[in-house]
């Protein structure tokens, strides 16, 4: 057998035919993969991520749920602007059934000095003054009573005389009382 020019023609042509099939059909094949593998793995990265932030969200999920519990506890411990008077009238009858006397119980206007609530929030705080005369066993008892309410109250301040003439152990005191309210609906 013999090679002629058209023999070394056909021989260039068909060792021609893979380079041209890399070269046009291989090699951009191989850079769109390279790409699309570059975009599988960001994307891959951007699931992770997600994944993170999303096992942060069922754990968020259920602090809320926890805080709006607590809020709805305290809630319920803060009686209405319309229930003060109830409050007070609590109050009274605490001090009455420990043998107290009351001489006075008034309510102070609220000052911004030591406010726990904002003001125009929806909760506020009413400062109530207390004067009571009676035995020191049932002043501790009514301050026992008074912290055992299903109300939040805060006690400011308290002074404490002895009253030698009244008897050994019969005392008059001074309560400043601060009580927690929510505001009613029509006044915010």
């Amino acid at each position: 057998m013999r090679f002629g020019i058209r023999e070394i023609v056909f021989t260039v042509m068909l060792a021609a035919i893979p380079v041209a099939a890399w070269w046009f059909v291989l090699r951009p094949n191989s850079r769109h993969n390279a790409e699309m593998m570059r975009q599988i793995e960001s994307r891959q990265v951007k699931l992770q991520q997600l994944n993170r932030a999303t096992a942060t969200l069922g754990d968020l999920k259920a602090e809320i749920e926890s805080l709006e519990k607590a809020i709805a506890f305290f809630r319920s411990r803060l009686p209405s602007e319309k229930e003060m008077d109830k409050v007070l009238r609590e109050v009274w009858r605490l001090a009455e059934t420990n043998e107290l006397t009351t001489k006075s119980i008034r309510t102070l206007r609220p000052t911004n000095e030591g406010l726990l609530t904002e003001p125009g929030g929806p909760y506020a705080e009413q400062p109530i003054r207390m004067k009571l005369e009676g035995p020191f066993e049932g002043f501790y008892a009514f301050l026992l009573a008074l912290e055992a309410q299903p109300r939040i109250m805060r006690l400011q301040k308290m002074t404490i005389d002895k009253m030698c003439k009244a008897g050994p152990s019969h005392v008059s005191a001074e309560c400043d009382v601060t009580i927690f309210f929510e505001r009613s609906s029509e006044g915010t």
